[in-house]
């Protein structure tokens, strides 16, 4: 028991070390010798857990993927199909914590794509089912009226790369080094989303719903 629970806990070290390394110098410019040492193993014993480095990449990758889950009240606030209004902040707040939280993840998908062969693939199973479901529901919402009739992809991948490009430049052009705060932007992308997406943005601003407001809707609709 005691040689399982060691095992156990040398893969965890692999694999966070990998996750440093792989995430700030590329697959290509980490070796299996720097993962072990930083994760304090001689290389032997990396290779008896993982036969190759692209094998460490992809759980390293995966470790951090795994992480990414729809809270319960965005998952039923789309399968619902709430008003944008409630959805919209709700899949702002989610990508945002997740980015912010994991800037790692966003740099391990960077790298994976560029770099490490069979990308794709993985991608589809991890993120795929994500980006169908919110596909869905920006496609019903454009079907309903309740959003511009455009390419439902658009507003799904373009909020994305905005989040994950606005976490990767803020501080490389905020001035005097500001950190990101994710809290604050959150509701910032919802209402710029919104504003984007509703259907006659010219009459005015998106139309502002307070948390308690949000809070009641779902409430009615989990209940």
């Amino acid at each position: 028991m005691k040689r399982t629970a060691e095992r156990s806990v040398t893969e965890v070290r692999l694999v966070e070390a990998a996750v440093q390394l792989f995430s700030r110098n590329g697959f290509r410019g980490t070796s299996t010798r720097d993962i072990a040492q930083l994760a304090d193993v001689n290389e032997a014993t990396l290779f008896r857990y993982f036969a190759r480095k692209i094998d460490l990449f992809w759980v390293a990758a995966e470790s951090r993927l795994n992480r990414l889950k729809f809270g319960r009240e965005l998952q039923s606030g789309m399968a619902k199909d709430l008003d944008p209004d409630i959805v919209v902040p709700l899949l702002a707040s989610f990508m945002v914590e997740n980015m912010s939280a994991h800037p790692e993840l966003v740099r391990l998908l960077y790298v994976a794509r560029f770099e490490v062969p069979g990308a794709d693939t993985v991608f589809r199973e991890h993120l795929g089912p994500m980006f169908d479901a919110i596909h869905a529901y920006f496609s019903r919402c454009a079907a309903r009226g309740l959003i511009r009739d455009l390419d439902p992809a658009i507003a799904t991948l373009g909020l994305a790369g905005a989040v994950s490009a606005h976490l990767n430049l803020y501080e490389l052009f905020a001035e005097n080094g500001e950190r990101w705060d994710a809290r604050a932007a959150a509701p910032l992308y919802a209402q710029f989303w919104l504003h984007g997406l509703q259907q006659n943005p010219r009459h005015g601003k998106a139309r502002p719903v307070s948390q308690a407001q949000r809070a009641r809707a779902l409430q009615q609709n989990l209940s």
